[in-house]
């Protein structure tokens, strides 16, 4: 699997950037900017990358199904999330042609 430059999760396109971070965060995410930061550190290391971007990608999905912005907890909302924006967004970028 190579890293994209750009996912689309719920139909939103997000960029993929490589950046050198001040801390010790291995990625991050940016809604307002549709943006996934990786640590430019770890670029070499394609395992840890690829299971970065799968957790930045999970904060993107939440985020765009509104779970992010939920006052309550509410099991049933995160999982339905997660199968109807992120998994399909995961299984897209990982699928083999």
């Amino acid at each position: 699997m190579t890293i994209p430059k750009k996912i689309s999760i719920g139909g939103i396109a997000f960029k993929v950037r490589f950046v050198k971070f001040d801390d010790d965060d291995y990625g991050k995410m940016d809604f307002d900017q549709r943006l996934i930061l990786l640590n430019q550190a770890m670029r070499n290391n394609l395992p840890m990358t690829i299971e970065t971007l799968r957790h930045e990608m999970i904060h993107a999905a939440l985020a765009v199904g509104g779970v992010s912005f939920a006052v309550e907890y509410d099991e049933e909302v995160i999982v339905r999330c997660l199968d109807s924006i992120f998994f399909p967004a995961w299984d897209k970028l990982t699928k083999k042609p």
